[in-house]
């Protein structure tokens, strides 16, 4: 299966990347296939 020009540009080259506040209560950590 081939991606497109576009999905391989996102890949390559991320945009709209950011990071949460650890220390804010509203801010979680999940891990997957947690029961």
């Amino acid at each position: 299966m081939a991606y497109s020009d576009k999905v391989v540009d996102h890949y390559e080259n991320p945009r709209n990347v950011g990071s949460m506040d650890k220390a804010d209560a509203s801010v979680g950590t999940g891990m997957v296939g947690a029961p």
